[in-house]
């Protein structure tokens, strides 16, 4: 039996789930795949539990990162590195392998995709407010444009504030434009005045100014990230800074299941913002993949081979649920946003990982605590910035 726990939502993508574990079970009839489900936030509170219990799966989502770190060090993971095949490790390349190797030198799962968040838009909306698309490359630029939506009566953005981690993309995107990777890895270092610095009371300045506007839907404080993803599908918002699997989501969030039809979607650019230490082609996103708990058999490693190979993996690429890592697997994507977010992951000067992720639960849950308050206008930045110092420093 081997078990993997997965955070997958869409109905298709479950699908291509289960056909591939049905292929690899006719193909080893005495192996069983079973694919438990858990949601976004349910996961993430539930798994330190359930890899303690007798109930742990063998194979579970990671998003790599600080969390990723401390699952290692408290010993609940299974090195594999001697079990994998070394055909494995180069599909998924030396980016992939580093990902999920810990600081003990160990190779502990496999990474499956790269992610970025975008600035998702509806052109008919920007039509309707008469916004121009260029005019919002810039952060005045931005600003004003997001008036403009106001003053033509349409909710300019779409946030699922409920969930925190949707608002923490705000502050991290503008910490990526002012501080740039340089001081970002000082910050989480705990260097000089760390994240209590000027560029992050910076960013949760400029975040201020644009939640002073009033910009999100009605009720996004208490909108999880479907809502708001179901929101911006169903063509009431006119942004969305999500990640490139809501191109998946928002249709199957919407009312229709249809979503926003491709000749109306498009997505912009982060605005720039002058004076900025950031580079502008820097991205914020994921490098997300697998990982083998303590118990996971050697059956699961030559499972999650198959499954994360470019045959299977392309699959999905090709059905715009993820962009793939697996070499080649990423060629045959048709889906003209995922093709476009892949040329600015591939052309990025630093590919920054999800903050909530790259600085750990305690820090990250912080830093999503904070998003989600400035959000709403309910914390100055300078407090904002100091509560994430003091998080850091907690961990040093």
């Amino acid at each position: 039996m081997v078990k993997y726990l997965h955070i997958a939502s869409i109905p298709g993508e479950v699908e291509l789930m289960q056909k591939a574990a049905d292929e690899y079970m006719a193909a080893n009839p005495n192996v069983k795949i079973e694919l438990p489900f858990l949601e976004n936030e349910a996961f993430k509170a539930k798994l330190t539990t359930l890899l303690q219990s007798a109930e742990a799966p063998d194979i579970f989502h990671s998003w790599g990162g600080g969390v990723f770190y401390e699952q290692a060090k408290a010993g609940v993971l299974r090195p594999v590195e001697d079990v994998m095949s070394q055909a494995a490790k180069d599909e998924m390349g030396s980016a992939g392998v580093s990902a999920f190797t810990a600081a003990d030198g160990h190779l502990y799962g496999m990474a499956r995709d790269v992610a970025e968040v975008v600035l998702w838009y509806n052109k008919t909306l920007f039509e309707q407010a008469g916004v121009d698309p260029a005019s919002m490359g810039t952060w005045d630029g931005f600003l004003a444009g997001v008036q403009k939506f106001k003053d033509a009566g349409i909710t300019p953005l779409a946030v699922g504030a409920k969930d925190k981690w949707p608002a923490h993309f705000w502050w991290s995107k503008l910490v990526v434009r002012l501080a740039g990777q340089d001081g970002f890895n000082a910050a989480a270092a705990g260097e000089g005045d760390g994240f209590a610095g000027e560029d992050f009371v910076k960013a949760g300045e400029y975040f201020l100014q644009l939640a002073a506007l009033n910009p999100w839907q009605e009720g996004f404080e208490a909108a999880s990230y479907g809502d708001a993803s179901g929101y911006f599908g169903d063509g009431k918002a006119a942004m969305h800074l999500m990640g490139d699997w809501d191109y998946g989501a928002m249709k199957d969030n919407s009312a229709s299941k249809q979503g926003i039809p491709d000749d109306q979607l498009g997505i912009l650019p982060f605005p720039t913002i002058e004076g900025g230490k950031g580079d502008p082609t820097d991205t914020l996103g994921g490098l997300s993949g697998y990982l083998f708990s303590k118990n996971a058999s050697d059956e699961a490693v030559k499972f999650l081979e198959f499954y994360n190979s470019k045959a299977v993996q392309e699959k999905f690429g090709q059905a715009g649920y993820y962009i793939p890592i697996a070499k080649g697997a990423a060629d045959s994507m048709t889906n003209p946003f995922k093709v476009q977010i892949g040329k600015n992951i591939s052309g990025a000067h630093w590919h920054a990982l999800f903050f909530d992720q790259a600085l750990g639960p305690a820090v990250g849950g912080v830093v999503n605590d904070v998003s989600a308050e400035l959000a709403a206008n309910a914390i100055s930045a300078q407090e904002a910035a100091e509560l994430v110092k003091e998080a850091v420093d907690d961990t040093l």
